[in-house]
């Protein structure tokens, strides 16, 4: 693990040489990732996303005129590992925030630590459950479940026409909740999902074919698929395999990188409900995705976004409260942004700590995520 961490910080002295900036003093921001394990392409974005905002914030000045140190810790791919990670972050003398597990169950499991240490964390996932242990210093610049929820069955509904579709979810915080919002969106919009038609897998599933022809077999007229990367790339193969015919909308996870370069040509077709794509159109959510693939020669991914867009919001506070070490100030100062304008969104405080205002609805075509349209829940 260290070699690789090494092999991280002279990779990252390569691609962002250091800023010609005379700083005054230091700010360090703390990220947890899996730079090891199952997970560890998912790390990658992460870690990614972390260096190529260090880098922009940097060539400006800094944060308050102060330069911006990284730590990173590893969360490999379990929820103790995970959790000993930002506790570690918390722990460090230097670390003012941190950017925590992009897998919501995680965020929850450290959420009492986090309460514990009054330090604020930017959470990765995107689970509703986060904001419901009423933690002030948890925060998400991802859009919660219950919203997304709410444009999957839009567009499940209003854009493809599903009248009786069947659900496959990941039995964790993350799908379990989503499913549930999903669900029961759709009831509003008229549409009864019946118990037989949901269905749930274990995150470490890898056959998912018996309860694909289970759907095949049903009369569902549509798939909506609700996982994380890798098990949403599996998904997307087998589905080919199985000789889907029906519509097919996934949550973000399948418009992934991961997804689609692991699933390669299975993964076409699905539509999604997404927190991002590189082909999104704003000034500076393009401006992020072609510093990405000029940096790493690689399409930009969800976890690189939300990371990269958290610590510009922490950045953000910290200009707000006007202090780089007051870490009850700057926590503070979160509820006191109002159209930030992000890679991934525009940022707003809202009551339930989340700050996205929109997401996308793509449709993988050609190893592609294209854009068909931005969908907003609330203004920012």
């Amino acid at each position: 693990m260290k070699r690789r961490l090494l092999l991280f910080a002279l990779a990252a002295l390569l691609v962002f040489p250091m800023s010609g900036w005379a700083f005054d003093g230091t700010v360090t921001f703390g990220a947890v990732a899996p730079l090891t394990g199952t997970n560890v392409m998912v790390g990658d974005f992460v870690r990614n996303g972390i260096l190529l905002a260090q880098k922009h914030i940097n060539e400006r000045g800094g944060i308050l005129g102060k330069e911006l140190k990284v730590v990173f810790e590893d969360e490999v791919d379990n929820l103790q590992a995970s959790v000993n990670a930002m506790t570690k972050i918390m722990n460090h003398p230097d670390v003012v925030a941190f950017f925590g597990s992009t897998y919501s169950a995680f965020c929850i499991g450290a959420s009492p630590i986090v309460l514990q240490n009054k330090i604020t964390m930017f959470a990765g996932g995107s689970s509703a459950n986060i904001p419901k242990e009423n933690n002030p210093y948890v925060w998400q610049v991802r859009m919660t479940d219950d919203q997304s929820g709410l444009l999957m069955a839009k567009a499940a509904n209003g854009v493809i026409g599903m009248k009786n579709p069947a659900i496959l979810h990941i039995a964790d915080s993350f799908g379990t909740g989503l499913m549930t919002q999903t669900v029961s969106a759709l009831k509003t919009l008229g549409i009864e999902v019946p118990e037989k038609n949901i269905y749930a897998h274990n995150p470490d599933e890898k056959q998912f074919s018996p309860i694909l022809t289970q759907i095949i077999n049903s009369d569902a007229d549509g798939l909506i698929g609700i996982s994380h990367q890798m098990p949403a790339a599996v998904i997307c193969m087998q589905a080919q395999a199985a000789g889907f015919d029906i519509p097919l909308l996934g949550s973000s996870s399948f418009n992934s990188v991961v997804c689609r370069e692991t699933a390669k040509e299975a993964a076409d077709g699905w539509l999604a409900v997404a927190d991002w794509t590189p082909d999104v159109s704003t000034p500076e959510g393009k401006a992020f995705a072609d510093a990405y693939r000029a940096a790493y020669q690689i399409d930009s991914d969800m976890p690189a976004v939300t990371a990269y867009d958290s610590l510009m919001v922490f950045a953000e506070a910290c200009k707000i409260a006007n202090t780089t070490t007051d870490r009850e100030a700057i926590n503070n100062a979160l509820s006191k942004v109002k159209a930030y304008k992000g890679a991934m969104s525009t940022y707003s405080y809202n009551d339930n700590h989340c700050f996205s205002t929109s997401q996308f609805l793509t449709l993988n075509e050609k190893g592609r995520a294209s854009l068909k349209e931005v969908v907003y829940t609330r203004e920012p």
